[in-house]
């Protein structure tokens, strides 16, 4: 199943547009009841260190596929979640085929939040 990720935690290394520019995410939640309980530990304050601890987590595939396309989203991550009690979450992966990670005025992951969560 494709993932559509979209994110605004636009202070983020790995936000592009508002698509996720990493391989892999993981959102964190374990215990949580709702998306306030949430958040997306894989952000990372845009600067020259981040970019570069981050070259290894990149999804450069999708990243060249989504230059070619307006109209679909190409570039998703994998995502990891530890959020027990959302319904999207199936054996530390998420399912959902639409997840939204906010954070407009994020400067440090617990900033963000999965708004996607459902308990």
């Amino acid at each position: 199943m494709d993932v559509r990720l979209t994110c605004n935690a636009d202070n983020c290394v790995n936000n592009v547009n508002g698509l996720c520019s990493a391989n892999t995410i993981k959102v964190k939640g374990m215990d949580s009841h709702s998306s306030s309980g949430t958040e997306c530990e894989t952000f990372a304050v845009r600067g020259v260190k981040n970019a570069l601890s981050n070259l290894t987590n990149m999804n450069i595939p999708g990243e060249i596929r989504q230059l070619f396309t307006n109209n679909t989203i190409e570039m998703s991550p994998y995502v990891k979640c530890d959020a027990d009690n959302c319904v999207h979450n199936s054996a530390g992966k998420c399912i959902a085929a639409n997840i939204q990670i906010t954070g407009p005025k994020a400067n440090v992951s617990a900033d963000t939040k999965c708004e996607t969560f459902i308990e």
